[in-house]
């Protein structure tokens, strides 16, 4: 028989069991409910998808699947993706990353605080395009040159062979490449500063369009910061959590735990 001294010994022990039970499982869940919410607040500021997304438009670039279940940036090949020479793409990379990070984020901007900082993004992307457009856009190698040259003599010798045919002859596309020749010689050089210039102008109408990609995705992120949203919402998480944590994991049943004893 549990004598009263005995019982009042047991239920001490027994509870005090309980509670350092209850303390620790506490404690790991609150350990537990802040990495969870460290987790989130940074994925939620994390802003570097974003930006290697935008890196990787810009060397021209395109993503696919390796095959492998997930997919990786690759080089395309195609002539004429890569707009930007290697400086411009680093010059467009600081500015995006000015302007697209935790700091803005994080930032209290209203609708007319955002409008002007686009107003003034836009115009000082536009004032640099037209002060260094020459260093800001790729300029195409002389092999590339050549490539287009030979395929512009092999169309020009296609439509002459083709008159020749029409006049009822058959033509000798040996004596046409030569005549081609000889007509270009002397003017092999301007031919080639003639075909850079054409595909500088090519890249440079692609600039509006790049430009809009840009501006979408900075003016995105402004907005995320229109009227501290960000910080609002990392502060819900921030009190959820620790509500959450500070809740008993499993509240004692009326009578405590040797309540049968009595019963």
């Amino acid at each position: 028989m549990v004598t009263a001294d005995e019982y009042e010994q047991i239920m001490g022990s027994s509870q005090l069991q309980q509670q350092i039970g209850m303390t620790n499982q506490q404690a790991q869940q609150q350990l537990m409910f802040q990495e969870q919410e460290r987790g989130l607040a940074e994925e939620q500021l994390d802003v570097e998808e974003i930006i290697d997304r935008i890196y990787n438009l810009l060397q021209g670039k395109d993503l696919r699947d390796n095959g492998h279940g997930s997919k990786e940036w690759v080089d395309t090949h195609v002539s004429g993706m890569k707009i930007l020479s290697d400086w411009g793409i680093q010059r467009v990379m600081q500015i995006v990353r000015f302007h697209i990070n935790k700091n803005t984020l994080l930032s209290n901007f209203d609708a007319p605080q955002i409008n002007n900082l686009m107003f003034h993004f836009t115009t000082e992307m536009n004032d640099l395009v037209l002060l260094k457009y020459k260093a800001l856009f790729k300029e195409i190698s002389f092999d590339e040159c050549k490539v287009i040259l030979h395929k512009k003599l092999k169309d020009k010798e296609d439509v002459r062979a083709f008159a020749i045919e029409l006049l009822g002859h058959k033509p000798n596309r040996e004596n046409i490449k030569e005549n081609l020749v000889d007509e270009l010689e002397g003017r092999i050089e301007k031919e080639v500063n003639k075909i850079r210039e054409d595909e500088l102008k090519e890249r440079i109408k692609e600039y509006g369009m790049l430009l809009w990609e840009i501006e979408q995705a900075v003016y995105s992120t402004l907005n995320r910061a229109q009227g501290g949203k960000e910080r609002e919402t990392l502060r819900r998480h921030a009190s959820f959590s620790e509500v959450r944590a500070l809740s008993p994991v499993n509240p004692e049943k009326k009578g405590g735990m040797f309540s049968w004893i009595k019963g």
